[in-house]
């Protein structure tokens, strides 16, 4: 380690990879391109806490781990057994790798853990999909992957079940899917078509099941006590040959994408 900042992974492909951990807002625009490329959903939140970026020698940005609030209040309600301890949760909100391997990816993750337990945090929570899908668009098919969740438990992540999907996430309005998070707006059964008149046809899309993962930080005697202080706990978790690829009878087929990728 370089810094407290740097983590620095020496030769890869010949030339050096280091991990940087960057505040909000800085290389913000890097970032966003990056991840809007390389996601599965081709989105990213608009604003988070701190990102990692892992980069080669020439400075060009190979993976980036985002982290933020959880997405929702409930999320921290419902992960807290003490209102107080809410501060001390973070969310990854993506991970997202292109052209690295493994063992780089999982260096950063574990860097990530390492710095942000630093900054106070205790716990990090992220989801994952695991259930395959696909959109029917205007101008192309798009598909958004499953993922087995195996980088999080090689990384010491618990698996805690199943976050219960069926909540809407966005509409296909007219051939295009549109997030229920419109600016400043969000969209609901109840006003999407107050806020799109033209519509001819409107179809909500629902979310899938999700996978659920905490990394508990802090060295032994800390994560021990930690981790009664959390609402869920461990459950059996076995790699699967291949994740879940239906889709639940009913749901509208969309790609949403999930709120924390992995591989």
């Amino acid at each position: 380690m370089v810094s407290d900042m740097v983590l620095r992974l020496g030769a890869g492909r010949g030339m050096p990879r280091e991990v940087l951990a960057l505040p909000y807002p800085q290389r913000k625009d890097e970032i966003l391109t990056f991840v809007r490329k390389h996601h599965g959903s081709r989105r990213s939140p608009s604003v988070w806490t701190i990102a990692y970026a892992l980069e080669n020698g020439r400075g060009k940005i190979q993976a980036v781990l985002m982290y933020g609030p959880p997405p929702y209040p409930s999320v921290t309600r419902g992960f807290v057994r003490c209102p107080e301890h809410a501060r001390r949760l973070i969310w990854q909100a993506r991970m997202v790798a292109a052209g690295i391997t493994a063992a780089e990816l999982d260096a950063a993750l574990q860097f990530a853990n390492r710095h942000l337990a630093g900054l106070g945090y205790w716990w990090v929570l992220t989801l994952t999909e695991a259930t395959a899908r696909a959109f029917d668009g205007l101008l192309a098919r798009v598909q958004q992957r499953a993922f087995t969740g195996q980088v999080y438990d090689r990384n010491g992540f618990m698996f805690c079940g199943y976050a219960a999907g069926g909540k809407v996430e966005g509409f296909v309005i007219d051939g295009v899917f549109r997030h229920i998070r419109q600016g400043r707006v969000t969209l609901s059964q109840r006003n999407v078509r107050e806020h799109f008149p033209e519509a001819g046809q409107v179809r909500p899309v629902r979310s899938p099941d999700r996978a659920r993962w905490v990394a508990v930080l802090g060295d032994a005697k800390q994560q021990a006590v930690r981790v009664l202080l959390m609402r869920y706990d461990r459950q059996a978790w076995e790699p699967a040959r291949q994740p879940r690829l239906l889709a639940r009878a009913g749901d509208v087929i969309g790609f949403a994408g999930a709120r924390g990728g992995a591989v």
